[in-house]
C-alpha cells in the first residue's frame, strides 16, 4: 500500500552543498481516506478551514495521486503536484475569479452562450460554463499536450456532452507548424515566449478564432472569448476580427508583461480598441484606459509578469448592458 521515494533536501543549518536523503512514503491508504473526506462536498466549503489545512499540510507528500474534487456542478482531477494549475485547487480550496465566472453565468442566464477557452488548461473556465446548461456550446484550445490530456481526463470525469476541444495553438494564421515551449510549471507554457525552465518543446498546429467558429451557428448566442494565452493574445485577436466584426463578442483576456512587450503590440491594440468601438474594463467593472493598463504593469516588480484579466467589450453593445448589471 506504499511507495518509497528518495528525495534530496538540505539540511536546516547546514551549508548550501549539505544534502540529507530523506524517505517521503506514499501512501495508497492516507490517499483513499482522504479522498472519501472529499466526496460529495464542494471543496470551497473548506476554504479558511483550519483542520484541512492542517490535514492537507501533512499529508500532501504522502498522497500517492491526484484526488477528485467537487467544486460548483463538476469534478476535476487536483494535481498533487506543485508544477500543476490544479495543484492549488487542493491548497487554497478555491479557484478564484470570481468576477470572470459571475459574468459567465450573467451571460448564460440571458442566452445560450458560446465560450471560445483559449488557454484552457486543465479546463475549469470551460467546464464551469458547460455545467450552467447544456445549451451553452464550448470550445476549449490547448497548444500543451501535456496540459491537453488532463482536459481529455477531466473531460471524461464529467461526461459533458457540450464541449468541443481541440489541440492547436490560437494564433493570427492556420496550419502552422509552431513550436511550443513547454514548462516545468504547466501554467508558464507559451509559443510566445520562453522566460522559463523548459521541459521540452514540442510542434503544434496554429489555427485561427475565425476558422475554429466557422463551423458554428452563432446566432442566437452570446459570445465571449477567453484569452490566456502567455503572451499571443495579440495574434489570436488577429485572428478573430471577422468574427468580432459580425458579433463583437466580450473577450476575457489576461493581461501581462508578455502581451505587450514590443511595441507592434501596444500599438495594435490601440487601433484595436479605436477601428472596432471597443473599451477595456477591469474586474470591478470600472473602464480602464490602455496607458492606465500600462503603467500599472510597467509599475509591477521584476518577478511579476501579470496584473490579471481585464475584458474588451463593445461600446453601447447589449454586452456592455449586461457586464454592467447587478444580476
Amino acid at each position: 500500500m506504499v511507495e518509497r521515494l528518495v528525495a534530496n533536501e538540505k539540511v536546516e543549518g547546514s551549508t548550501p552543498f549539505a544534502r540529507s536523503n530523506i524517505v517521503v512514503i506514499k501512501s495508497k491508504y492516507i490517499t483513499l481516506i482522504f479522498q472519501k473526506f472529499l466526496n460529495d462536498r464542494d471543496i470551497q466549503l473548506l476554504k479558511k478551514n483550519f483542520f484541512y489545512y492542517l490535514i492537507f499540510r501533512v499529508i500532501r507528500r504522502l498522497l500517492s495521486h491526484d484526488l477528485i474534487i467537487q467544486i460548483y456542478n463538476f469534478k476535476v482531477f487536483g494535481s498533487i503536484n506543485k508544477n500543476k494549475t490544479s495543484y492549488f485547487l487542493l491548497k487554497k480550496c478555491e479557484f478564484g475569479d470570481y468576477h470572470e465566472l459571475n459574468t459567465i453565468k450573467k451571460f448564460s442566464k440571458k442566452n445560450k452562450l458560446i465560450l471560445l477557452d483559449a488557454g484552457c488548461n486543465y479546463g475549469f473556465y470551460s467546464f464551469y460554463a458547460a455545467s450552467l446548461k447544456m445549451q451553452n456550446k464550448i470550445i476549449s484550445l490547448e497548444a500543451s499536450k501535456n496540459t491537453s490530456e488532463e482536459f481529455i481526463r477531466n473531460m471524461k470525469l464529467n461526461k459533458f456532452k457540450n464541449i468541443y476541444f481541440m489541440n492547436r495553438a490560437v494564433s493570427n494564421s492556420d496550419n502552422d507548424d509552431i513550436e511550443f515551449n513547454e514548462s516545468i510549471n504547466d501554467w508558464e507554457s507559451s509559443q510566445a515566449h520562453s522566460n522559463f525552465e523548459i521541459k521540452k518543446i514540442n510542434n503544434i498546429k496554429s489555427i485561427t478564432i475565425d476558422t475554429v467558429l466557422l463551423k458554428y451557428d452563432l446566432n442566437n448566442h452570446r459570445i465571449l472569448i477567453k484569452l490566456d494565452i502567455e503572451g499571443n493574445e495579440i495574434n489570436a485577436i488577429e485572428g478573430s476580427l471577422n468574427t468580432i466584426k459580425n458579433f463583437s463578442p466580450l473577450i476575457i483576456m489576461e493581461f501581462s508583461k508578455f502581451i505587450f512587450n514590443d511595441q507592434y503590440k501596444i500599438d495594435y491594440l490601440r487601433n484595436f480598441l479605436s477601428i472596432y468601438d471597443y473599451s477595456i474594463y477591469d474586474t470591478k467593472n470600472k473602464k480602464r484606459n490602455l496607458d492606465e493598463v500600462l503603467m500599472q504593469l510597467n509599475n509591477l516588480r521584476d518577478k511579476h509578469q501579470t496584473i490579471g484579466n481585464f475584458y474588451l467589450i463593445k461600446n453601447f453593445s447589449e454586452n456592455l448592458n449586461i457586464f454592467l448589471s447587478d444580476e
